[in-house]
């Protein structure tokens, strides 16, 4: 009897569901549901092991493609904008060259014809479902597949059963390879002013010797080109480089073209091209009921180039959550260790509450890594840190709820009795040895929102102090504080309320704001921030209070997609207060984006998606012009972060008080490990957070965090910069630092700026070192 076979074709990737598919041209051309039965009932441990591990590549590739470098401007990454036009892949080459001997691209006039070689795609997903294929009466069959690739590996699932139901599975692997083809070797990203060499590989794959020529042109931010003659050997490669200069910002195309007697290859990769010099940004934020006009000017000596307005327009709460947890994503470091769990947390309750499907897989990432630094923090926390994790761990259902966390069960009794044993006899908290009343009643009302509600006994403790001291209470600050916590009542309340109420102020076109303190600390010892004074405002308002929405829209205005909130470790209570302060809109908005009158960009929010943000982007051009944004139909519940980014050129008064910081790279060339010597001076007791930019290509040595830790340094690395965070400086001390490095493209290399931040403080931004890696 002749069985049924159902074959699939995957490369890395889960065979989830099929569809036949044309290789050469990327098109479905018809499609059939996967046999549910025989994907369940598979037994072959075999087959089954290899899914797996092709899930685990899976994963990989998406880590790798999310680890994109960190420019100076929000990552769009779900973010919707009108479509914007892409290069053409099949372009003419520009001014090509000779290659001399030494195997480098000299640059000639002359001009080159147009290539004919067909330009590959890149398949990062390519399937063939073939069900209900039967097989001859010897149990054999055929299928013709056209695959594309000059070097692919490609995986056979194959599943058989025959009409009894029996089954079996195997799993096989090919090759696809062209007889010659060309892999020009890009990196993925580069800066304004870069000048690199770059890889271009021609591999003949025939059994014969072949004779061909290569010609590689650059167009867009990037210019260079070059052609040469190449005799390849039977199965043999050769590698010629090409200088290329990086004139502007924006895109590049690299296109490489092989030719021979016996046929051709031509391949066309994209690199984007970043800006370089001191980033400058200019925000304004505020609601968006039907329409909003105002003027971002631009700084003097911008780069009219690259001047871009931004506008994210949020339609709820969703949305910023959405925006922050794809900050983290790329790479964010808060300075609360567990504010990404909290945002986790948030993220999953707000999305049950409205109906809607999330990433777990990102969420469950996050918390992941943020679990490390919780672990960190808790192992022996006093009643202060403690607080600060119970409030970050709040939203964390317990079980059997979706989103509980055993571990998180399992650490919050322990927290709860540390803060408890914190409580002094007159039912106060204090994380100091010695501190003013007014830092002592911010903490007692730090620590008694942390505390589950069954707590009531410590609860009405800490109200009892607070009523004995509440005639000291002068700064809305510390009234928002206390009102917020839920330790006020009654006539207390009131007083609090009456000092909030004070503390607001009507701005001169209209609308609240709210005064800053002038004496008060927060609960960390230092000045509140304006957006940590706008948070606690926002939730000791009444929800129906007239300033709340201004004040959202405030703290809002200070949200990017770099620095977050801005509020350092009060991060989690300016979440909070987003959520709890920025309703949500019910349906379809479209909106418009004008500069000087004219429509420049549209976008429309999607009730249906309640956390998908609307990007509008516009070019600038260093003009001074009137920026419009449009709301139809007019619905209040919109908030918008209005960001013009300009590029101006570094200047020797750049730098932070106090810190000296040199970086030097050392001994950089191709095929040999180098160093990245770093030198740190700082006051005495400060802490630093230093964010060293790195060079497309260039990796750090696993060794680099044995080098750090030894230094009392902790380092984290990303693609794209390394962050490392020192242990206070002794007085007079300097810090001496040589991480091994390892390039992977010769050239002259800029990076994103250093950023310093002293004592969780802003970040500075500084002038990066110049990277100058030899040929080898």
């Amino acid at each position: 009897m002749s069985p049924r076979v159902l074959c699939a074709l995957a490369l890395q990737v889960t065979i989830l569901g099929c569809a036949s598919y044309d290789a050469m041209e990327g098109q479905v051309t018809e499609s059939a549901p996967a046999s549910p039965m025989v994907l369940h009932e598979l037994e072959d441990v075999a087959i089954e092991e290899e899914l797996r591990g092709e899930r685990d590549k899976r994963d990989d590739v998406d880590r790798m493609e999310s680890a994109q470098p960190r420019a100076h401007k929000p990552r769009s990454r779900g973010y919707r904008s009108q479509p914007s036009s892409t290069p053409d892949a099949d372009v003419p080459p520009e001014e090509p060259g000779s290659i001399d001997g030494g195997g480098r691209f000299q640059n000639q006039s002359g001009e080159g014809e147009r290539g004919g070689a067909r330009t590959r795609s890149w398949f990062p997903e390519a399937f063939l479902w073939q069900p209900l294929v039967e097989t001859g009466e010897d149990g054999t069959t055929t299928i013709d597949v056209l695959v594309p690739d000059q070097l692919t590996t490609w995986r056979i699932l194959a599943l058989a059963h025959d009409r009894q139901g029996q089954q079996a599975g195997a799993l096989h692997t090919f090759d696809s390879r062209l007889p010659i083809y060309v892999d020009p070797v890009v990196p993925g990203w580069l800066y304004t002013g870069d000048q690199i060499r770059l890889p271009v590989s021609a591999v003949n794959g025939t059994s014969d010797p072949v004779d061909v020529s290569l010609s590689v042109t650059a167009t867009g931010a990037v210019t260079g080109a070059g052609e040469a003659s190449m005799h390849l050997t039977s199965g043999s490669s050769d590698v010629r480089t090409i200088p290329l200069v990086v004139e502007g910002a924006g895109s590049a195309t690299i296109r490489a073209e092989l030719r021979a007697a016996a046929g051709s290859d031509a391949a066309v990769r994209t690199v984007p091209v970043l800006p370089s010099g001191r980033p400058v940004e200019r925000i304004r934020g505020s609601t968006l009921a039907s329409t909003r006009t105002f003027r971002l000017p631009a700084p003097g000596g911008a780069d009219a180039s690259t001047d871009l307005l931004s506008v994210i327009v949020f339609p709820g709460p969703l949305a910023v959550l959405g925006a922050e947890l794809e900050r983290l994503s790329g790479g964010a470091r808060p300075s609360d260790g567990a504010y990404g769990f909290a945002l986790a947390a948030q993220t999953r309750t707000l999305a049950a509450h409205a109906g809607i499907e999330i990433d777990e897989d990102a969420l469950r990432r996050l918390q992941i890594v943020s679990w490390q630094r919780i672990v960190r923090d808790a192992r022996a926390p006093d009643a202060g840190l403690a607080a600060d994790l119970l409030t970050a761990l709040s939203n964390v259902p317990a079980p059997p709820e979706p989103g509980s966390h055993a571990l998180v069960e399992g650490l919050r009794p322990r927290l709860v009795q540390t803060v408890l044993s914190g409580q002094r006899a007159d039912g106060t908290w204090s994380r100091a040895a010695t501190s003013t009343l007014q830092r002592v009643l911010i903490d007692t009302a730090t620590a008694a929102r942390a505390l589950p509600t069954d707590r009531s006994g410590p609860r009405l403790r800490a109200m009892g102090a607070v009523e004995r001291y509440i005639r000291e209470v002068d700064d809305g600050y510390t009234a928002a504080v206390i009102l917020a916590s839920g330790l006020a009542s009654g006539a207390t309340a009131e007083r609090l309320q009456t000092l909030v109420e004070a503390a607001l102020t009507e701005r001169p076109g209209g609308g609240y704001t709210v005064s800053m303190p002038t004496r008060a600390h927060n609960a960390w010892g230092v000045r509140p921030g304006r957006a940590e004074v706008l948070a606690w405002t926002v939730l000791a308002l009444p929800a129906d209070h007239e300033a709340r929405g201004d004040l959202v829209s405030e703290l809002m205005g200070g949200w990017s997609a770099g620095r977050g909130f801005g509020a350092g470790r009060a991060d989690g209570i300016a979440l909070a207060a987003i959520v709890a302060g920025l309703p949500g809109t019910p349906q379809q908005i479209d909106l418009s984006l004008m500069i000087d009158g004219a429509v420049s960009a549209t976008a429309r929010l999607d009730p249906a998606q309640p956390r998908v943000p609307a990007l509008l982007e516009a070019p600038m051009a260093g003009a001074d012009a009137e920026i419009t944004l449009q709301a139809e139909p007019e619905v209040p519940g919109l908030a918008f972060v209005a960001t013009r980014r300009s590029w101006v050129p570094w200047s020797d008064t750049d730098r932070v008080p106090g810190v000296d910081v040199r970086i030097t790279p050392r001994g950089l060339a191709l095929g040999r490990t180098g160093t990245l010597e770093l030198s740190i001076a700082a006051p005495s007791g400060a802490k630093l957070v230093l964010e060293q930019g790195l060079p497309a290509g260039l990796v750090l040595e696993p060794s680099a965090e044995t080098v750090a830790a030894s230094a009392g340094v902790e380092l984290a690395t990303f693609s794209d910069r390394i962050v490392l965070t020192t242990r206070p400086f002794q007085a007079g001390e300097i810090l001496d630092l040589a991480l091994p490095v390892s390039p992977a493209f010769a050239g002259r290399f800029t990076t994103p700026p250093l950023e310093i931040s002293v004592d969780g403080g802003p970040s500075t931004a500084l002038a990066p070192a110049i990277w100058t890696v030899a040929e080898g």
